[in-house]
């Protein structure tokens, strides 16, 4: 069994668009403890997936499969397997799911299957499956650039406990996207000179945004009720993971964090979690 963990953007700045119509940016990945489970059973041929939420593909659209079928073509096409997931990220909520899952299952399928490609070989067929996929396969805490394949990891270790906010829809990050507005000229933003100080947590307000939130709160813009309960309730930081729809709370305090997740009720689904260091 093989735990999957979720990520959050600890400030994302999407400086432009690419020719190859991805986008540049900046930000900062966080590996966090929320995990799926994953059980690998080695097979004669095939790719199968079972999952055990509904919403979950089971198909080639699957990027767990897509992690299985493109390590085949590095000459272990004889090879076949058994995916079961047990998935607790919820599924489009800018947490890393989809992508977690494949690299965890091209590290470990590397291993069963006895490909013997190499870390950088991995890589770069985690960069071809989707931009988060690579940091998944070193985890921690990392500064992103490019599509968010091209990682610094980072040696400091900031202790806070955190609380995930879920609202009951998904929001499409191909939609968010497109809803940015953004010109041809390379942004300059302050995220990269902000390393060296990343240790100190007070800035993080000030300094770390995400510009998608923008985007979501403009078009949802009764979440961002979301944001002042947790501030008032003590949190140091709070923002929304990704393209959404998760948002998060960091606390100092274990009291205050605890708390605060009484005040959200109705259709939210409330997570804890901490964060996962290298």
């Amino acid at each position: 069994m093989y735990n999957s963990n979720a990520k959050i953007n600890l400030g994302l700045s999407v400086l432009n668009k690419r020719k190859d119509g991805f986008h540049n940016i900046e930000t900062f990945f966080q590996e966090i403890s929320l995990c799926d489970k994953i059980e690998i059973t080695p097979a004669e041929s095939g790719i199968q997936i079972q999952s055990d939420h509904k919403d979950c593909p089971g198909d080639e659209r699957n990027l767990a499969h897509q992690a299985a079928a493109a390590l085949q073509q590095t000459g272990c096409q004889g090879k076949g397997c058994i995916i079961k997931l047990s998935k607790q990220i919820p599924i489009g909520a800018g947490l890393g799911g989809g992508s977690s899952n494949a690299a965890t299952v091209l590290g470990a399928l590397n291993q069963k299957w006895e490909c013997r490609q190499s870390r950088t070989r991995l890589t770069d067929i985690a960069a071809s499956l989707g931009s988060d996929v690579p940091f998944f396969m070193s985890g921690g805490l990392a500064f992103g650039t490019g599509r968010g394949e091209t990682l610094t990891p980072l040696l400091f270790k900031p202790v806070y406990r955190g609380l995930l906010i879920i609202p009951p829809f998904s929001i499409s990050t191909r939609e968010i996207y497109e809803n940015l507005s953004l010109t041809n000229k390379r942004k300059i933003t302050k995220l990269k000179g902000f390393i060296d100080n990343f240790y100190r947590l007070d800035p993080w307000k000030e300094t770390l945004e995400n510009d998608l939130q923008t985007v979501v709160l403009k078009k949802y813009p009764d979440l961002q009720d979301i944001i002042n309960k947790l501030y008032a309730s003590g949190a140091f930081f709070a923002q929304m993971s990704g393209s959404g729809s998760a948002f998060y709370g960091l606390f100092k305090s274990e009291d205050k964090l605890r708390e605060c997740s009484q005040y959200f009720a109705g259709g939210f689904r409330k997570l804890l979690f901490e964060p996962i260091y290298k």
